[in-house]
């Protein structure tokens, strides 16, 4: 049913349960599983270096994709970029032929300011958005 599965992830703790139902649904429909970590260039504080940020995103896209090689996924894409989270994800997932995105809900007051991105995905995007609480 789904030939490529998009879990972007943060690296937050938050983002685990999505994690476990991209791997889950990409091992049971043999699909290439696409990982996606976005240096939110919004929101970079005085004093972080964007390296630094862009190397936190590369080994939270590793993390996934040792985690879904473990369970026997056989196709993993690992990408880091940089940009507004929700619209490089959107982008990334028309670029890349996706079918399915699976995205973590953070219940944090980041969203009161910045908006849901999980709701921002889910409602500009055009394939089917499974939100994981």
């Amino acid at each position: 049913m789904y030939d490529h599965i998009l879990v972007p992830t943060d690296g937050r703790e938050s983002t685990e349960q999505a994690i476990d139902e991209a791997i889950a649904l990409a091992r049971e429909n043999s699909a290439t599983l696409h990982t996606l970590y976005v240096v939110n260039s919004a929101a970079i504080a005085p004093g972080i270096e964007f390296a630094d940020l862009e190397d936190i995103g590369q080994q939270a896209v590793e993390y996934v994709r040792d985690r879904a090689t473990d369970a026997g996924v056989e196709q993993v894409v690992c990408e880091v970029t940089h940009g507004l989270r929700h619209r490089a994800i959107l982008q990334y997932a028309e670029e890349h032929d996706i079918d399915l995105i699976v995205i973590g809900r953070h219940r944090e007051l980041d969203h009161l300011v910045y908006g849901s991105v999980s709701k921002l995905v889910s409602d500009n995007a055009s394939v089917p958005v499974l939100i994981i609480e």
